[in-house]
Formats: C-alpha cells, structure tokens, sequence
C-alpha cells in the first residue's frame, strides 16, 4: 500500500507540476502519524539518509488524538526522497511535507452595503431568487440550541475574533469551566487556561485582535433581532475563537499549525461526549476559509485524515475552494480536494446566482453558497462588504450549525448515541436541500447552492417524530468461534425490527419482527468476515436498511495480538500475548539486534515466555508465531527489549522534571570538549540520554551554559547534578555547579567530578529556570516540574582516574608559591617568595578534612609528611584574610 501511495504521489506530482504551481513548502519540515510506535524509533532510524546526517528531531507533537508529530531535518536533503525513506520505517502509518497555506479573499466591493444573500428582492441589482431563503428558515428556527438543549457550537479557525464587536459578543464563546489566568488546566482538556478559545501557536486563549476571522465570524453568527449592523445565519450561536498558528516566512501559516488547530476543537466535542455535557463544548462544525491553491491531497494524507476524524466525532468541516476560477478535480486544492465526506467543500456565488471567479469541480466542490459582495462584521466594530469563498464556506458552516437547532428531537439525541450518523444526516440534509442552479450543475456535486429552508425541510421530513428512522449504531460483541452478539439503537416508536446478515460475498440470512434491540447468532462459521444490517418496522412501514456493519468470527489461525513486554533484568526478560483461539502451541524466536540467526523456542502451550541467559545491556528482538496442529502462522510484529545493566543511567527511575519553555530554553550545554545544541526541547525536558559523555573522577572540567530566546531576553539560572552515588536521586553534595546570580547570556563555570566517585553510567541533570530578587521560579530542585525554563538529562561515564606518579603539581599559585622536592621525600619544603606576612598551611585529602596544619611565618618553612599515607593530597596557603595564596597536588606513594 506505502509503495502504491508513493506511486501515485510521483505521478501526479510530475503531471500537476506542468499545469500549475505546486504549494510552497516549509524547508525542512515532515508531518508524520505514528500511532503505534515511539516517535523516538523513527527519528533514531532515520538519523542519515545516503550517508548524509539528516539531523531529524522532534519538533512537537501536533496531535494527540491523530498521534501527529511535526519532525525537522537538515533542509539541503532532498524533501521528497527524504519522506519515502521514512515513509518506509513500520511505525509510520501517514506522512507529508508541511506547506504554507493562504486566506481565501478577494478585494472588497464597497458598492453593495445590504446582505442580498438573506433576503434578496431584486432590487440591488440581482435576481429574486438568489438568496439562501434565510427568512423562511427563520420562522422555523435562529440557532442556538438543540432540541433536547445542548448548546450549539461552531468553531472558526483563522486568525482570531474581536471579542469587543458589538454584532459578535453575546456569541462569543466561553469555557465556562476553565478559570482564566491561574495557570491550572481547570476541566482537564490538555490545555491551560483556555478560557477563551486556543491560540495554537502561542499556547493561550489571546485570540483577540482578529481580522479575517471577523468577517468570517459574522458570516457564520453576527447576532440576530439586537437593533445592530448586521445578521449571520444564525442569531444566537456560539462562536469558538480558534487561531492557526504562528507566521510562516512566506506571511503565512502552515500545514502543522492548522492540525494543531484542529485538534482543539475536537478533544473538546469528545470531552462534550465523555462527561454528559458536564465539561467540553458541542462542537457541531468547523470553517476553513484558507488553503492550498493547485494542491494535490496525495501529499497531505494527515491533513485530509483529520476530517474523517472530526467526522467520527460529529464535526463538519466547511472549506472554501479557490478563489480562482479554475477546475478543482484537474488542478488539485487543500482542502476542499481532499475526499473524507466530512468535508463540505464551497465555492462562491454572487447574487444574479452565478459562480464568477471562484474554482469548480464536479466530483470535489460539494456546493455553492453567497461569497461576492456579502455584507458582514469586521475588526473594530466595523462592518464590510467583501467577497471571496472565504465568505461563502462559513455561511454553509454556520447552515450546519442551524441545522442542529431544528425541532427534532431524534436528531438531538443521535448526535449523542451516534455522532457520525447526526453529522452525516445534517451533511445529507444540506446537499439535498439545494437549489438547483444552471450555472452549477456539472461544475459541483450537488448542481446547486445552499438553501436554508430546504436544508430544514430535509431535516423535519426525515426526524423520527414524522417517519421511520433507521437504526444506527450497530455492534457486535460476545463473539467467538460460532457466535455473535448483535445489537443496535433506534428513537422510534417501533413494532419491530429486521435484521439481515451474511458471509461476506455469501447468501443473506433474513430475520424478521424481532421485538428486541440485540439478537444473538450461532452456528456460524469459524474465521469468516460476516456483515449485518437491520431496518425498522413503524405502523406498518419499514424504514431503510441502516448502514452494513462488519465483524469477523474468532477461529482463524492467525499471528498472536497484544504482546507485551514484563519484568526485565539484566538477564531475563518476561514476555506475554492473548490468547489465539485456534492455537495448539505458540513459538517464539529471539536474536541479539542485528543478527543474522535467530533463536527458535517451540512448543510453548501458554501465553507466556521467559527469556533467560542474556546478556546484561544488551539490546534483544523478537517475534512470536502460532502454532495450529502443526501449520506455524507468522511471524508476528517484531519487538525490541535492552536488558538492565547499562548502569545507573539507564536502570534507574529519576523523578520528572520539566520547564515551560515558550519563552525560553537551553540552547547549549557544554563540557568539556562535550558540546549539544538543542534549541527548545518538547514539553520543557530534553532527553539526551544517548549522547556519549566520559568525565575521569578526580578531575576539573571547564563547563558552559547558553540560555534561547524566541523574543525578549529574561534571567536565568543554571544548575548540573550528576548522580555521583548512582541510586537514582540528586541530593545537594551532588550539584556541583550552580549560577545563583542568573543571567541573560552564556554563563560559564566548572565541575569536579570526587576522586571516590563510583565508576559506571549514570544520569546528570541540566536544570534552567528564569527568576530574579524580583520574582521568579528561582531557586529550583532538580526535581521541579513546570518552572519557566528547561531541563536536559544525560548519561555520563564516570572513568578511573589516571594513574598518578608520586610527586608535586601545582593547582594554583598566585604569590610565587613553590612547593618541592619532586619526587617528595619526607620533607618538603614551601616557599612563598614575595610574602612577609603570616599565613596558615593545610594539608587537606580528598574529602576534604584537615590532616596537617601549621603556621607560616617566614618565607620558606618546611613541613613533614612522613606521616601521611600514600595517596592525592592537596596542600594549600591561606592568609590572615583567608585568601587561598597557593594551592599544590601532592601525591605521595
């Protein structure tokens, strides 16, 4: 499949290129899925491409709910082969580059200054009948709530509201559950203080100080019925306030901002759904008014994917196709090209109903609806006539949020027992409530542009309340070998239900007048693909078969599932996997990573298998087959362990520690001839833990810390712990550097590493945090979690000391200090030409503690060491001030 999609993206790519203009892209950047493998797999195996360092890293996650990732990579290496390459590792399931996108408006047209497209009598110019029939749609419903009360929501992803607008305010939406400005994530969203709405690209809810998304937001939801400038199609909807992201170098936003972006929406609708109403928001649609011109939807496969999952969750998604007059299904666009039937693409008309300069496309542009001359809000209290498809797709958007505060009570309650369904039926609704325009039909896949009223119509005509719905969420559960559990959901007022099913491509089974939402299967056959479909019977009439659902039966000889890895010790490893129903036995084969031969265990006849006799730090993969009365099926996925051993770096669990670094992180560490340049790290901790690092015990290295900044420049301070007794802590013996004065620059130092520090690996700890005596997160522990700031962690190898010959080194010497003979005999003596004074000697070992002290009166004194043991001394002169005026490394055998 990965080698069709690579295909197909080749050829298209090479024929469009010919044709138009491809998207620009961000240099340097890949939007990559990987749902089921650590992202730190795939950047670890890409990290060079035909012998060239990629530098691929993290930038961040995008999505949670799509496990999206944005990754960089050195921009010199070739983009696209560069994405087959990884493209090809297992994990990743979806992937493309990340292209500039663009607001969708054409200039203004001040001559127009009433909304024609609500009511249009003819007499500006246009005909009678090229309005949205808003009028009559109002009489039935103006937004705001469903059915049963749940609080309509659409969310408009631009560039941000103006939260002052007369004609806007009382819609604006609110996270109610959220407290502003206290920095605690209140409702447990993900998000702090998003109180609101969501600025992606800057993490809070300032989304004030729109200008594109004024307009827009006025299309959508400018209040109805208020004596004030203008009206939207609904009158009392809640608009959510959703900004993009951050300014491209090309003055636009990009492909990783606007996933971003979406997800907001979406955790909230789920949330909406997890608690009942209690938390979220309901989140019926979204509106695109930005894109990609000539953009083929092969190379956003993330970006389209994200509608099917909005969908899923009972969001429509409005998108406003080019505004060029240009065929879509030839030339491509993003995204209104991209084929998930979630998203409602929209191209603009003007009030004669005629389609001018805006794109078409018989099998991608959905529908037209009022886009050229529309009146409608704009920053600053204003008001605007303007034109563009960026008006006409939220008209439709804020059309599906109507739709949803029609009277109709089945509606309301399946878009909580099925939200895909009620989107669906809203979606249906719409298109089938058109009217039918010549200049339309053959150039959309409706023919027609939005009409309010017959979207309604549709809607009322199909409630539960005046026909017989189908039944929907269909399930099947309890299955085995032989048997299945079948149930579904219906509103209706029923007699009975139908049910119909089957072997796929084998003959249908008919149930009839079943009085019960669930009917149980047997006798089936083992390891077969089976579909079902049930219908309702009302009064009499039968409604339309629901949707097929497909299950397949347990019994098939197939590769074990949910395996997972348990106790692993520096010599064994426990592995475990379910059960596979049709299994006499199950093998498990295992190899040192990156052998050639592997190690076959068979006849196991449980779900488990101990692995011993590895060896200690090493990295082991494996893979398991089912055995079914001798037919071996498999293998399956293939796992990696690394046995314990490496140390203490790597054996040990340290606490969490982390910084909130929008405003500032560690750009560089540095010691010794040791050097990472990180820039700002995801969620404020840096792992490094694969970077070789050495440092001898007993020695002094130079080190350096150099603080990032997107913007302004704050103080920061730095601190380095290692692990000197490796137990998996930091205490205050092991921070050996600490800048407690704070600074906005590089800061320098050194770091001692004891001269009895246990050999081995073990975890140092980079903590930077911002503060000052004027406030601040300074002082920090190392194990601090969400100071301004960052933290990086490491490994270091603590080396033996090198061998030292007996004899005199001199540390530091300011006063002409001298100490000799060398090699050192009993006696040594201490000479401090250019001193008159008195001073204390000390001779000090390597703990620190006084082992010899004496006064120093004249300019040469001689000291006896005989009775010192063998070992590393430090002997050092103080004055009366206790300034150190020389300092020596004695090493006697």
């Amino acid at each position: 499949m990965k080698n069709l999609f690579i295909l197909l993206l080749a050829f298209v790519t090479v024929n469009l290129a010919f044709a138009q203009e491809k998207p620009e892209a961000v240099p340097g950047n890949l939007i990559v899925q990987v749902p089921k493998k650590s992202i730190d797999e795939v950047i670890l195996a890409n990290q060079f491409y035909n012998g060239q360092a990629t530098g691929l890293k993290l930038n961040r996650l995008l999505s949670a709910p799509m496990a999206a990732y944005l990754l960089e990579f050195n921009p010199e290496i070739h983009h696209n082969k560069f994405l087959q390459q990884v493209w090809n590792h297992p994990g990743v399931t979806l992937i493309q580059l990340n292209h500039f996108i663009q607001r969708r408006i054409e200039p203004n047209d001040p001559n127009l200054d009433d909304q024609w497209w609500h009511i249009n009598d003819g007499s500006g110019g246009g005909i009678a009948d090229a309005d949205i029939d808003s009028e009559e749609a109002w009489e039935i419903t103006t937004g705001g709530v469903t059915a049963t009360g749940d609080t309509i929501v659409v969310c408009v992803v631009d560039d941000g509201g103006d939260l002052d607008h007369p004609d806007l305010m009382a819609n604006n939406w609110v996270n109610h559950h959220e407290i502003p400005n206290n920095s605690i994530d209140d409702d447990g969203n993900g998000y702090i203080d998003d109180y609101l709405g969501w600025d992606a690209a800057n993490g809070d809810d300032n989304i004030d100080g729109g200008s594109h998304g004024v307009n827009v937001a006025g299309m959508i939801g400018a209040v109805g019925d208020n004596n004030t400038g203008v009206v939207g199609v609904n009158w009392n909807v809640k608009i959510m306030n959703m900004e993009y992201g951050s300014i491209g170098s090309s003055g636009n936003p990009n492909e990783a901002n606007v996933i971003e972006a979406y997800t907001y929406p979406l955790i909230m609708r789920r949330q909406y759904e997890a608690t009942n109403g209690a938390l979220g928001a309901f989140v019926v649609a979204t509106n695109s008014s930005w894109g990609l011109d000539n953009a083929d939807p092969l190379d956003a496969p993330i970006w389209c994917a994200f509608y099917d999952t909005l969908g899923a969750s009972g969001i429509l998604s409005a998108g406003a196709t080019a505004n060029n007059d240009v065929n879509i299904d030839v030339v491509g666009d993003l995204p209104t090209a991209c084929s998930s039937e979630f998203m409602v693409s929209v191209t603009a008309t003007n009030n004669a109903d005629v389609r001018t300069f805006s794109g078409y496309g018989a099998t991608t542009v959905d529908l037209g609806a009022p886009g050229e001359d529309v009146r409608t809000t704009s920053s600053g209290g204003n008001y605007t006539t303007t034109s563009g498809t960026s008006f006409a797709s939220p008209a439709t958007a804020g059309a599906i949020a109507l739709m949803y505060s029609a009277p109709c009570a089945s509606l309301a309650a399946i878009a909580h027992s099925d939200p895909q369904l009620a989107a669906e039926m809203v979606r249906d609704a719409i298109f089938d409530g058109v009217d039918p325009v010549a200049n339309l039909v053959g150039e959309c896949v409706t023919g027609g542009r939005l009409n309010l009223k017959g979207a309604l119509d549709e809607i009322i005509q199909n409630c539960a309340s005046g026909g017989c719905l189908a039944p929907f969420s269909l399930g099947a559960g309890g299955i085995t070998d032989t048997e299945a559990d079948l149930v579904w959901s219906s509103l209706v007022a029923i007699d009975s239900f139908n049910i119909s099913y089957g072997i796929e491509g084998g003959t249908a089974t008919l149930v009839s007048d079943i009085n019960a939402v669930s009917y149980g299967l047997s006798g089936l056959t083992e390891c077969r693909d089976y579909w079902f479909i049930a219908q309702s019977i009302c009064d009499g009439e039968t409604s339309d078969w629901s949707d097929t659902l497909s299950f397949s039966t347990d019994g098939c000889c197939e590769p074990p599932t949910g395996i997972t890895i348990g106790t692993i010790t520096d010599n064994t490893a426990e592995i475990s996997w379910n059960s596979v129903l049709a299994a006499s036995t199950y093998e498990l084969e295992w190899q040192v990573s990156g052998n050639a031969t592997w190690t076959l265990e068979t006849g196991t006849n449980t779900t488990s298998f101990s692995l011993s006799g590895l060896t200690e730090c090493t990295e082991y993969a494996f893979q398991l087959y089912t055995n079914c009365n001798g037919n071996s099926v498999g293998p399956s996925a293939e796992f990696t362990f690394t046995t314990s051993g490496c140390g203490s770096c790597s054996d040990q669990v340290y606490c969490d520690s982390y910084g909130a670094n929008d405003q500032e992180w560690i750009e560089n560490v540095t010691v010794d001839v040791f050097s990472n340049s990180s820039m700002d790290d995801t969620d404020g901790y840096g792992d490094y833990t694969d970077m070789a690092l050495s440092l001898q015990r007993g020695e002094t290295y130079n080190v350096s810390f150099m603080p990032g900044y997107p913007n302004q420049e704050w103080t920061e301070h730095f601190r380095l712990w290692i692990d000197l007794n490796q137990n998996g802590s930091f205490n205050a013996a092991e921070r050996l550097f600490d800048d407690d004065q704070g600074s906005n620059t590089t800061v320098t130092g050194t770091i001692s590493v004891p001269i009895d520090a246990p050999l081995g690996s073990t975890r140092m700890r980079v903590s930077m945090a911002y503060g000052s005596q004027f406030g601040g997160d300074y002082p920090q522990n190392s194990c601090e979690e969400d100071h301004d700031g960052e933290v990086e962690d490491y490994c270091v190898t603590i080396l033996e000391e090198d061998p030292i010959t007996p004899g005199i080194d001199e540390v530091d010497g300011n006063f002409g200090m001298l100490v000799y003979p060398t090699p050192m005999a009993n006696n040594i003596t201490v000479k401090l030409e250019g001193f008159g004074g008195n001073a204390t000697l000390e001779v000090l070992d390597m703990t620190g503690r006084t082992v010899l002290s004496q006064q120093i009166t004249s300019i040469q004194t001689s000291v006896d060491v005989a009775k010192l043991s063998s070992g590393t001394y430090v002997l050092q002169t103080t004055n009366i001030s206790g300034e150190i005026l020389g300092r020596f490394r004695i090493v006697k055998n």
